[in-house]
């Protein structure tokens, strides 16, 4: 237990000030799986003048993809004869909506890394 805790005692500050009804839904390993992800999504959006504009496009296309990947499990599915499986449009959006509340607070925690991406894209 120790060890997990000193695994994630980076992410204590950003846990630890979220809302209890995302406390409740969010694990270490999310958090941890997010940190991860970032690199990808600040290299993979193209350059915007606005900082803010380049921080929202970053952190939704991130965010969905954490649902996507890592909560999938609270969409609701429905069958489609043409493609299976398939994720109920209202549902997707009523998960989404939960996590989507974590924008400020990642946006303070990954602010210094959001900028030096923007800087970078701003200086090609």
């Amino acid at each position: 237990m120790k060890r997990l805790i000193k695994e994630f005692e980076h992410l204590k500050g950003l846990f630890s000030d979220l809302p209890p009804f995302l406390k409740r839904r969010i694990t270490m390993e999310d958090l941890e799986w997010l940190d991860k992800e970032l690199g990808h999504h600040i290299y993979g959006t193209p350059f915007t003048n606005d900082f803010d504009d380049f921080c929202d496009y970053v952190l939704g296309d991130l965010l969905h993809e954490f649902v996507v990947n890592r909560k999938d499990d609270e969409i609701d599915t429905t069958y489609d004869y043409d493609y299976g499986l398939i994720y109920d449009d209202n549902s997707l959006d009523s998960v989404t909506s939960i996590y989507w509340e974590l924008i400020p607070y990642l946006k303070k925690r990954y602010e210094i890394k959001l900028r030096q991406g923007w800087e970078r894209k701003k200086s090609k």
